[in-house]
């Protein structure tokens, strides 16, 4: 007689037992407990894969309509990282071609550069500042100054002012004494108007210390004063 073991409740319960074998287990069946439940779980098992062929638990070659969609979709993600690579390279090539442009249009159709005058500038955001506007005439001035040894470095921003002028700035000290700063033409569109928004800006200077200053007045050729500024 073969002998029988726990063990041998899996191949019972899916059958796998000949006719002497299964006879034996069954006897050992009713003597234990834990067998008896067992083969009521693997009989439930059983059921389940009755009716698999051990050939369908074989690795098969996938669906043609499953294998096509996987194939369309990873087409449309390589299609969509390619596209999201050339906009990226498109947009980086747009960014350098937008430096390029403005630096180019800066020189040419970009800002007056009447009104970008860099040391002029720098002035106005370093130096002592003063500022007026004339109610008559409408035109504004920002002076800045700055302690040389040889006088006073003055710039200038100027707004509302309409073309053609010839113009000059002076400097008046408390004596009286008056010294002229800078000279310039106003083109016929003017600076700081509607139509040419960027105000002049330029420096000049006076031999005038800064201390001897008491104003500044912005005055065409044929004397009529556009602006007073008080320092």
């Amino acid at each position: 007689m073969t002998e029988m073991r726990h063990e041998d409740v899996a191949a019972y319960a899916l059958g796998l037992l000949n006719e002497e074998e299964r006879a034996e287990f069954e006897r050992h069946l009713h003597g234990c407990a834990s067998c008896a439940e067992e083969a009521g779980a693997f009989a439930a098992m059983g059921e389940l894969i009755k009716g698999v062929h051990p050939d369908d638990l074989l690795p098969h070659p996938p669906d043609p309509q499953v294998e096509s969609l996987l194939v369309r979709r990873a087409a449309t993600e390589r299609r969509r990282r390619r596209l999201h690579r050339t906009f990226m390279s498109a947009a980086a090539c747009l960014v350098v071609a937008a430096g390029v442009f403005l630096a180019v249009s800066s020189m040419t159709s970009g800002p007056n550069p009447d009104s970008i005058h860099s040391p002029a500038r720098a002035l106005l955001m370093t130096g002592r500042t003063y500022s007026a506007t004339d109610p008559a005439t409408g035109v504004s001035a920002v002076v800045g100054l700055e302690d040389k040894g040889w006088g006073t470095h003055v710039a200038l921003e100027l707004k509302g002012v309409k073309g053609p002028l010839q113009c000059r700035m002076m400097a008046v000290g408390d004596d009286g004494r008056s010294e002229t700063v800078a000279s310039w033409g106003v083109p016929d569109k003017g600076y700081g108007v509607p139509g040419s928004p960027d105000p002049l800006v330029l420096h000049g200077g006076t031999s005038l210390p800064q201390s001897e200053l008491n104003h500044f007045t912005i005055e065409t050729f044929d004397g009529r004063t556009l602006a007073t500024i008080q320092v």
